[in-house]
């Protein structure tokens, strides 16, 4: 896959993801939340061009940097995210003001690992954009399936069914 498609295909899971994160949608117990996050890494650690042959160490660093603060990024967007149950018991997430803000931080951060890189001559490619989107990805769904279950599990306790934070 050449660089552009590469860079749509980030695009197009980049705006699935936001549109995801700011309307309520609910969450259903689905055991597949981390199918599209592997399909990107296998995509992703299948390209050649991962790293930049001509600086193998600095881009492994670089690379290795970019999915730690990407998995930190995920868990960070699934803790702001307010999630709520309704009368049915069914889970609902939306994304608030404070995720907007951390998306904004995130890609302040890969901005500047791309500026490092840049630096130190370093080329930085599409795969390795898209492992760490996999990688946050993953994070984000993990961490809210975990935030969720204690919500599944008192589906018969009185809680009010408005918007609250677990």
């Amino acid at each position: 896959m050449s660089e552009f498609l590469n860079g749509l295909v980030i695009i197009g899971v980049v705006a699935l993801v936001v549109s995801h994160q700011f309307k309520a949608r609910r969450l259903t117990d689905e055991r597949r939340w981390w199918a599209l996050p592997v399909v990107l890494a296998i995509v992703a650690l299948g390209k050649p061009d991962l790293l930049d042959e001509g600086h193998t160490a600095a881009a492994a660093a670089l690379l290795s940097v970019e999915v730690v603060l990407s998995l930190a990024m995920g868990a960070l967007f699934a803790r702001t995210a307010t999630v709520w149950r309704a009368d049915d018991g069914a889970v609902w997430t939306k994304g608030t003001k404070l995720t907007l803000a951390v998306w904004g931080g995130g890609i302040a951060v890969r901005a500047g690992l791309y500026g490092i890189g840049a630096v130190f001559g370093v080329h930085q490619s599409g795969p390795a954009l898209m492992l760490g989107l996999a990688a946050m990805i993953l994070a984000r769904a993990g961490v809210l399936q975990w935030r969720t279950r204690t919500y599944r599990e008192v589906v018969g306790s009185p809680r009010p069914a408005w918007k609250h934070h677990l």
